[in-house]
């Protein structure tokens, strides 16, 4: 609670009306900021004022009441104080005052204002609007997601953690899993690929970087809406071998190329198949998709 209170004191001011409300040692009430931090641990000794005691505890009939000053830091509170208007019941309830995207406090809380301040906002990567797409499959845009920060569980990784395991990959069995490898270089993969070349994708793209560079080059009719099928395209791919891939290990359960090529094909139709056409001059993203898969499928 403490700890939660230390965070929030950037962000949160307490106007003080009856004072029943806002907490006297750890509400950011006077100028002073929460005066916990000013006087410590021996602070409700010295002050006669219990450590959980309210702002209204302070007051006597209609009096700040705190003992004679003992200590430089008391004798500045009551400077404050005197310049502090006394709590009361006619001033109504304690107000909370949140920070404002100006800089100032205000009544309102506005999430967006308030988390814009509290995170550390890391810097913006080139892939993120080919993850993050409104038409794509929660499921598939995690695992791509992922898979672009290189965090998933790949042998390589488990490897450099300390676990034994075999580091050859289980789709090809021909080179070390890592993530390029497994998504891109792997033959099951370059087949995968392959089968969904067409028109838009004249080869198989050769590593995550070369998905994004596609995304931003992609030339021809229609080249926005094309952009959306390949980002889809690349999610269900990634998300696919990852499962063909644990579903080797874990469960000694494998795919033909065949029947892979149909799962991938199936999730792409049926996800397509739910999206509206962008207008009725333009083709609908399924149609795009036979597109890109045209003439080598």
């Amino acid at each position: 609670m403490l700890e939660f209170r230390q965070v929030l004191q950037s962000y949160l001011r307490c106007s003080i009306r009856d004072g029943t409300t806002a907490l006297f040692w750890y509400d950011y009430w006077t100028e002073l900021g929460p005066l916990y931090l000013m006087f410590g641990t021996m602070g409700p000794r010295s002050l006669r004022i219990p450590l959980n005691a309210t702002v209204s505890q302070a007051v006597c009939n209609g009096h700040w009441n705190l003992p004679p000053a003992k200590s430089d830091l008391a004798v500045t509170l009551q400077i404050i104080l005197s310049t502090t208007p006394v709590p009361s019941d006619s001033n109504g309830n304690d107000v909370y005052l949140w920070k404002q995207h100006t800089g100032g406090f205000g009544k309102s809380f506005i999430s967006r204002v308030t988390w814009g301040r509290l995170r550390i906002p890391s810097p913006l990567v080139s892939w993120h609007s080919v993850v993050w797409i409104r038409e794509g499959i929660p499921r598939c845009s995690f695992i791509a997601w992922t898979s672009y920060l290189g965090r998933l569980p790949t042998r390589d990784r488990l490897i450099s953690w300390g676990l034994t395991v075999q580091p050859v990959c289980v789709l090809c069995s021909n080179a070390d899993e890592s993530h390029s490898h497994l998504f891109f270089e792997c033959s099951f993969a370059v087949a995968v690929w392959s089968h969904f070349c067409g028109w838009h994708l004249a080869a198989p793209p050769a590593a995550l970087s070369s998905v994004v560079d596609l995304c931003a080059h992609l030339q021809g009719p229609h080249a926005s809406l094309a952009v959306t099928v390949l980002k889809l395209i690349n999610q269900v791919i990634i998300y696919h071998l990852w499962r063909e891939r644990n579903a080797r290990i874990f469960q000694g359960a494998s795919m033909s190329q065949p029947a892979f090529f149909t799962v991938v094909d199936r999730a792409l139709r049926d996800r397509l198949l739910s999206l509206p056409s962008v207008s009725a001059s333009s083709p609908s993203l399924l149609e795009l998709y036979f597109w890109f898969i045209s003439p080598f499928s």
